[in-house]
């Protein structure tokens, strides 16, 4: 454990990319990295994933929030996906203004070492209706050491959300993974470590998010518990005053189900 925080406090120092504040990017995206996600939580991370493994599987997210001093409902997901094809939707819930809500499909196509991926995004706010499209690559480079590399564009098409026009972003991600331990490096850097296998591994999860004056703005940690279904708890540490504070609270659960191959 010890030399897993000394891991992410040396990793800390890596980061890219200021963070949108018009939306409540969806939970998975702060512990799953571009590289290293093949399940229908692709859709919201890089949608390439979907088409890395053949299988199905649905999810369901619930995000809490205290920022205002008390705890509340803040984000919920839903989604599935089979054989490549994924539809999600995610509801930002804001204290002082009408919800978001963002109706999500997407594709994942395999590659010989990876895979394309492409996503469509609805969102709706009030009678406002608008729609941002998003594409994203995982590729495995024929090396001797176990590297992932992913890229994703967001917001083509700079749909509006909350009045304003969102980005064109592009983010990149390096993935260095053994057995028992995934490093990453995108526009946070993080680290997960498993413990055990069988039915029930246990994944220890830690992320740090860089502001733009290269101070930490956000610190994730948390567990995941199971194999093809899986339960993961999250919580958000962000600075108050002098102190850490647990701001965001997260549970989520994932199913997944292989899908054979034979005849493709």
């Amino acid at each position: 454990m010890f030399r897993f925080v000394l891991l992410l406090i040396g990793l800390s120092s890596l980061s890219i990319e200021t963070v949108t504040a018009q939306i409540l990017p969806v939970r998975a995206r702060d512990y799953l990295f571009l590289t290293n996600v093949a399940d229908v939580r692709a859709l919201w991370v890089n949608p390439a994933g979907l088409g890395i493994v053949p299988e199905a599987s649905i999810f369901g997210e619930l995000t809490f929030d205290r920022t205002s001093g008390d705890l509340r409902v803040e984000q919920y997901s839903l989604g599935f996906n089979s054989r490549g094809f994924a539809l999600g939707y995610q509801r930002n819930r804001f204290v002082d203004e009408e919800s978001v809500g963002i109706l999500r499909t997407g594709f994942g196509y395999p590659l010989r070492r990876g895979a394309l991926g492409g996503a469509v995004s609805r969102y709706s706010q009030d009678s406002t209706k608008t729609y941002g499209l998003e594409v994203g690559l995982a590729f495995i480079p024929r090396l001797k050491v176990p590297l992932q590399l992913g890229a994703v564009v967001r917001h083509i098409g700079r749909p509006t959300v909350r009045g304003q026009d969102l980005p064109v972003t592009g983010i990149g991600a390096v993935q260095l993974s053994t057995s028992h331990l995934q490093i990453n490096l995108a526009h946070r850097a993080g680290a997960r470590v498993m413990f055990g296998a069988g039915r029930l591994p246990i994944i220890l999860i830690g992320a740090v998010d860089l502001g733009s004056n290269m101070r930490i703005d956000e610190v994730n940690v948390g567990f995941s518990i199971g194999g093809p279904r899986q339960v993961t708890a999250m919580g958000s540490l962000v600075e108050q005053g002098d102190n850490p504070v647990f701001q965001r609270f997260s549970g989520t659960l994932v199913a997944t189900n292989p899908i054979a191959t034979a005849g493709r």
